[in-house]
């Protein structure tokens, strides 16, 4: 026996049909992004390639975010999984539309008490689950017999068939015959919107990655400063000590420090050298890429929000609440689909059959029809396991509206801790500029007491490490604020990432 399927596939089409659905999907319900959309299909445009050679690449944040948005494979694994969920839908949606078969079949049998016969047969089939709940299927067959013994020539048969069976009771109505088709679209609804907090929170992420990187980069530049101002101490130190203006113990002291900086310089340098390498990695570019950072400090940009409208935008725009909400619902819907199936099974069918017994031609084929109706209906002695099936059902909804309420105090306590850490960082934004500018004066009137012999160099040693520890505490605390308030603006769903990875600071009044 042979038997043929045939089938096409297109991958360029089937990314269109990704995003297509992710547009239809964004454009039923409130709280995504265009942005979310265009980045859900899995094929996406090449990356920029990094320059080679001896010029180093240049990051500043927002050439890190598109970097990481192309190239990113973590990102990317997010984008498959999302990828995998709209054709997970699409398997369900085909189930429910209209199933079309076809089968071409030819055999060839033969024996030794008979002779040969060929048969080839051709049948389709098409079914479809209506919103009722009721089944249609329509199918045909066509054989055609070619008995060589008989040199009758070929021999033709038909058969063809319609049927429904619709459900009275229990399986009857669309919310218990869609169910799956129903939970398909949510899930994948609720896929876009774990996607599109994904995105954000990576987005954060790298912003956050790269400020302590560039906060790296100015510890050593801070470092390599007072490494300079060590040696410069110990210089003129050495230089009083010969002319009888400084003991001894100040030389040795100042020599003591410089070498104390430098061994503070080499060992920030290399873990400054060390991170830029991971950073990398996390962007998806090698790790030897030759790169330097931008000076790219962040701008303190005040928030101008106040806490109980931060409370209420969380409220209306979290996407996470949103899908615990919904999976209420879905509770909702599964109890009464499970009540549904308490029901007695009692359903109606009805088929017509045409036949058509074997003829020379096609042309004269005589065909019958016979046709048969009726009710078949469930003897419920045992009904546990459906009985069973409601309680689980009301317990699951119990637990999902239980899963809503905490999700709804911790997020409200979520915005009220983020609020108040962003006010506690600007509080001390301005106090690390003050204490620098404190340092900065400290420093300089030692250096100059020293020079005029009136003041040791422990007093310098001490301003100068004073004012690196104020310039790091400073570039530390605002690159702190700034990542907070990236975060402040995501959890009250205010923030969203473009296709090129650029971070989108939305309207509270949008």
């Amino acid at each position: 026996m042979l038997t043929f399927a045939t089938g096409c596939y297109s991958p360029r089409s089937l990314d269109r049909s990704v995003t297509r659905l992710a547009a239809e999907t964004a454009d039923a319900h409130t709280g995504l992004s265009a942005e979310t959309v265009a980045d859900s299909a899995q094929s996406l445009e090449p990356p920029t390639p990094v320059a080679a050679g001896d010029e180093p690449v240049i990051l500043d944040v927002r050439s890190v975010l598109g970097i990481a948005a192309a190239s990113s494979r973590n990102l990317q694994n997010r984008r498959d999984d999302l990828y995998r969920a709209g054709l997970s839908l699409f398997g369900t949606r085909r189930d429910f539309g209209f199933n079309l078969d076809g089968t071409l079949e030819y055999v060839i049998a033969a024996g030794d008490d008979r002779d040969e016969r060929r048969d080839g047969t051709a049948a389709v089939s098409l079914e479809r689950i209506l919103p009722t709940g009721a089944r249609v299927r329509l199918t045909g067959e066509q054989q055609v017999t070619d008995d060589t013994a008989r040199d009758e020539g070929n021999r033709f048969s038909s058969r063809a068939q319609a049927r429904l069976d619709q459900p009275l009771l229990a399986g009857a109505g669309y919310g218990a015959s869609h169910e799956d088709l129903v939970q398909a679209e949510r899930d994948y609804l609720y896929a876009l919107r774990d996607f599109s907090l994904q995105r954000q929170q990576f987005a954060i992420d790298v912003v956050r990655d790269y400020y302590t990187l560039l906060g790296q980069r100015k510890t050593v530049e801070n470092t390599r400063t007072n490494y300079q101002q060590f040696v410069f101490l110990r210089q003129r130190s050495e230089a009083l000590f010969q002319v009888n203006r400084a003991p001894a113990i100040d030389v040795l002291r100042s020599q003591q420090e410089e070498l104390t900086a430098l061994n503070r310089l080499t060992t920030t340098d290399e873990s400054y050298t060390i991170a830029v390498g991971r950073f990398l990695v996390q962007l998806g570019l090698p790790s030897a890429t030759r790169a330097e950072l931008a000076d790219d400090i962040p701008a303190m940009i005040r928030v101008d929000l106040d806490e109980n409208r931060a409370l209420a935008l969380a409220v209306s725009n979290r996407l996470d609440l949103m899908t615990a909400r919904d999976r209420v619902e879905d509770a909702r819907r599964r109890v009464a689909n499970a009540r549904n199936a308490y029901l007695p099974e009692v359903n109606a069918f009805g088929s017509s059959e045409w036949t058509a017994d074997e003829a020379d031609s096609l042309g004269d084929q005589t065909f019958g029809n016979d046709w048969r109706a009726g009710v078949t209906a469930e003897i419920p002695f045992d009904r546990r396991d459906r009985r069973d099936a409601i309680r689980r059902a009301e317990l699951d909804r119990e637990a999902a509206e239980r899963r809503y309420a905490e999700q709804f105090d911790v997020i409200l306590l979520e915005v009220r801790e983020s609020y108040s850490r962003l006010r506690s960082l600007t509080v001390s934004v301005d106090i690390q500029l003050k204490n620098i500018e404190i340092a900065e004066k400290r420093a300089k009137n030692a250096l100059l007491q020293f020079r005029n012999g009136t003041l040791s160099n422990r007093d310098v040693v001490e301003a100068a490490n004073q004012l690196l520890d104020a310039r790091n505490a400073y570039i530390t605390a605002l690159t702190d604020y700034e990542v907070q308030r990236l975060n402040l603006l995501r959890q009250v769903g205010l923030l969203g990432v473009a296709r090129d990875g650029a971070i989108i600071e939305r309207s509270p009044e949008g």
